[in-house]
């Protein structure tokens, strides 16, 4: 069998140029809302930790330093230094890692107005 591993195959000219595409890739980000990275305690179960999360009006996505105890979790969100929002949420991915820390994803549940408008101020920064 010949030895495949002298011939260099990125510049076959046997391969046509590449497609030319019908518009330009998007640029940016493409998520429906705004993330932001916060501290937030995660209630699980009968467990509480404290955690560096990146939060978003349709959820957030953090990492636990073991499984998440249940489906269901609450997380406690300081927006101001006298109002926490409690945002309950379902877990949709729990990822592990070698080291048994996860990664938890959780998507919101149907946050009540107010809920959602403070929310979407602490996202966008907005001081009152």
């Amino acid at each position: 069998m010949a030895e495949r591993r002298t011939k260099e195959r990125r510049t076959n000219p046997a391969v046509p140029e590449p497609l030319e595409r019908k518009k330009e890739r998007r640029q940016g980000d493409r998520r429906e809302s705004t993330r932001r990275t916060g501290t937030v305690t995660v209630r699980h179960g009968d467990a509480r930790d404290e955690v560096s999360a990146e939060v978003s009006l349709g959820g957030a996505s953090f990492v636990l330093p073991g499984p998440p105890n249940a489906e269901a979790l609450v997380i406690e969100l300081a927006v101001t230094p006298r109002k926490t929002l409690e945002l309950p949420g379902q877990v949709t991915s729990a990822r592990a890692a070698r080291t048994a820390v996860r990664h938890v994803q959780v998507r919101f549940d149907e946050l009540d107005t107010r809920t959602e408008l403070a929310l979407a101020k602490w996202l966008d920064g907005v001081t009152e």
